[in-house]
């Protein structure tokens, strides 16, 4: 079961927002990334299920999928992208929306849609310090093809496997140049707020603990966005990260209910 931590964000608390006075029917989605760390044994797969379920989430960005079963979770509907690496990404989605433009790379590395005028790009770079010139180069001349071919407001999400600032790992700070030109030019904001005072982190080994997982969102996005939790998955060594945001709602089957936080997350 999921261990208590949950960090909350606002606007006016720095990891929520106030939403806008809708002139339209608006409603909420749930949008979540989590590294499964390639599961395969039936009981953490059924964990897995029971997660995404229990959470309630919309839309959730898989990374480290090592089979095509795990993502059959009943109630959603599961898109792949299936490269060189035996390590797949996955955008699953409940079976009552439905994403369009679904594009990927062909290393296997990241996988886009859209929905609702909005571009959801799932990102799994390549990880350590033997593979940072990979990682420079997929943030440089791969990552930028699927910000083109889509929508201009865009929620980009997954495992980063680098951090911007020292206050997102407690080891060795070595940032990505690619990544942080990659910001500048597009301009998105990190949806998590950290506080460097008291820290949260996504990832934790022998070496120390680092905010590897995590959401960039342009302008518009940021102005739709409700809150953001970190929750912890007790069948991965990743947290997983869930962000709210407000969306028109032609499409959304859901029981309109106050967002509740669980008590089992940390929220910000």
């Amino acid at each position: 079961m999921d261990s208590p931590q949950r960090q909350e964000d606002m606007t006016s608390h720095p990891n929520t927002t106030t939403p806008p006075s809708p002139t339209i029917p608006m409603s909420t989605i749930k949008i979540a990334t989590l590294n499964i760390n390639g599961i395969t044994a039936r009981t953490r797969v059924g964990m897995l299920a029971d997660f995404i379920r229990r959470h309630d989430f919309d839309i959730i960005f898989t990374q480290e999928v090592t089979s095509t079963a795990v993502m059959n979770v009943r109630g959603y509907n599961a898109h792949l992208n299936i490269g060189a690496s035996i390590r797949e990404k996955a955008i699953l989605a409940k079976s009552t929306l439905h994403l369009t433009n679904i594009t990927t790379l062909p290393s296997g590395r990241a996988i886009a849609a859209d929905y609702k005028g909005i571009r959801l790009i799932n990102v799994y770079a390549p990880s350590g310090t033997a593979r940072r010139a990979d990682r420079e180069q997929f943030y440089t001349t791969e990552l930028p093809y699927l910000f083109h071919d889509g929508p201009t407001d865009l929620l980009v999400g997954g495992d980063f496997n680098c951090v911007l600032h020292p206050s997102d790992t407690t080891g060795h700070f070595q940032p990505s140049r690619a990544l942080s030109e990659m910001n500048r030019g597009l301009e998105p904001h990190d949806a998590w707020k950290q506080n460097p005072a008291r820290p949260t982190y996504t990832y934790h080994s022998p070496h120390g603990a680092m905010r590897l997982d995590r959401f960039y969102i342009t302008s518009e996005i940021q102005r739709k966005k409700m809150g953001i939790e970190i929750i912890t998955a007790a069948f991965t060594d990743h947290y997983a990260v869930a962000i709210r945001i407000t969306v028109q709602d032609t499409d959304l089957q859901r029981a309109r209910v106050r967002w509740k936080m669980d008590p089992h997350t940390e929220k910000r």
